[in-house]
């Protein structure tokens, strides 16, 4: 959830770019840079048309961030914290340090992104209108002022899409957090509504899908395509969110100390990562590591870590060099639910939170053992409700008898049965 690069602080808060917005801010700024540099007749030269494409292109990005900060902003009101805003290409991803408690909070923090959009949508077209009502009319209108008439017209158009867009019922749209809110509301259980917002955009991806294919079939290709994949990828969500739940099912009542991992790796800040991967990634001492010099524990370091670096420069690193250090890594309690660990872990996005409170680390939660439980219970619930085969009884994959063993060959005259071929006495004599 974390990725992007970061961009600062707000609220409390560290506000990342997705990556994608690289190519989306080009791309606005070289469409918008060719078609106003050739517009002559509206007043503008090359210079103008290219500036204008640039700030119109920021002040999009600006428009997204403050539609995911005001999520933020009213999360923090309602007592629910949010420590990373990932500002994506279509809206945005806040990652809440705790879920919201009840379903007032979740509408309160879901709507709240929807109405700063409807708000700078209302500012920037009044604006738009004001430019053009006061300079509609003018013959020499002055390149700053039709600069300004662009660019708020572009802002209003956007936030109306950024509106509707996130109003849409399918995650991870605000519009599906409102419905999750809706049907807790109605139903009082969180998990009535997980299957409601699941279903709702179920549908709607479908519907978007269908409209896409009479858009493809009535009108032009791209935009039917673009409504395909949209569908497309909100009923991937949805099944996303029914397989989120079935996990959430599988796991109830489990505590972080039932995945504890104890058997896991103590590293020296001198290893290279090469060693590191090679000997210490294994299946039975997990996929994070402790790095250590003497009883000082230093970090924490494990396959997240070194897959962000070159497999190349592996020999010439080591692990105190990629570790994260203790301070930043994780706490919790042995007693606490493990499905609230596991969303601290991933929002962390480390592979190991530490157990207990103490210096003396002995435990460990890692995404490793956390599976190993997982898998275990699913085999138990299968086994239980008969889908799964009793292994005793009906293996799985069934291996063809051994033929049976070769008599000895019988004693020689020579070689008396009680001797061996080396005229070792047989122990039956002794």
């Amino acid at each position: 959830m974390n990725t992007g690069f970061p961009l600062g602080r707000l609220f409390g808060t560290e506000i990342r770019a997705h990556w994608t917005w690289i190519f989306l801010l080009a791309l606005v700024t070289v469409v918008f840079g060719e078609g106003l540099s050739t517009q002559t007749d509206q007043g503008f030269n090359a210079a103008w048309g290219w500036g204008t494409a640039v700030v119109s292109a920021v002040l999009v990005f600006g428009s997204v961030c403050a539609h995911e900060l005001a999520h933020v902003w009213v999360a923090r009101r309602n007592g629910v914290g949010a420590s990373v805003v990932v500002v994506q290409m279509l809206g945005g991803t806040y990652v809440m340090e705790t879920r919201p408690l009840t379903w007032g909070q979740e509408l309160k923090i879901a709507v709240a992104g929807p109405i700063v959009s409807i708000v700078l949508m209302t500012v920037f077209a009044v604006l738009a209108v004001a430019i053009q009502l006061g300079w509609g009319a003018a013959n020499d209108v002055p390149q700053t002022i039709a600069a300004a008439s662009f660019a708020m017209q572009v802002l209003a158009l956007f936030n109306f899409f950024l509106t509707v867009t996130n109003l849409i019922p399918g995650y991870p749209m605000d519009g599906a957090r409102i419905v999750h809110a809706v049907a807790w509301a109605r139903s009082g259980r969180e998990d009535v509504a997980t299957r409601t917002a699941s279903r709702v955009g179920r549908f709607c991806g479908f519907a978007i899908m269908a409209l896409g294919v009479s858009v493809v079939i009535l009108v032009d290709l791209l935009p039917g395509a673009a409504l395909v994949l949209a569908g497309w990828l909100l009923v991937g969500s949805s099944r996303i969110l029914d397989r989120r739940l079935m996990l959430q099912h599988l796991i109830a009542g489990a505590r972080v100390s039932d995945a504890a991992d104890s058997d896991f790796a103590r590293l020296p800040p001198q290893l290279t990562l090469d060693v590191f991967a090679g000997d210490y990634l294994g299946e039975k001492l997990g996929a994070a590591a402790l790095v250590e010099r003497g009883e000082e524990l230093l970090g924490l370091i494990g396959t997240m870590q070194i897959r962000k670096i070159s497999r190349r420069k592996w020999p010439t690193i080591r692990t105190e060099q990629a570790m994260i250090p203790l301070a930043s890594v994780a706490r919790t309690a042995g007693d606490v639910e493990l499905w609230t660990a596991l969303e601290a872990l991933e929002r962390s996005g480390l592979d190991a939170m530490l157990i207990g409170t103490g210096e003396h680390v002995t435990e460990l939660l890692t995404r490793r053992s956390a599976g190993h439980l997982i898998h275990e219970r699913a085999e138990q619930r299968a086994r239980e409700s008969g889908l799964l085969p009793q292994i005793l009884k009906f293996p799985m994959r069934r291996t063809p008898p051994r033929p049976p063993a070769a008599p000895p060959p019988p004693a020689t005259p020579e070689e008396p049965a009680g001797t061996s071929s080396d005229d070792t006495p047989d122990s039956s004599e002794s």
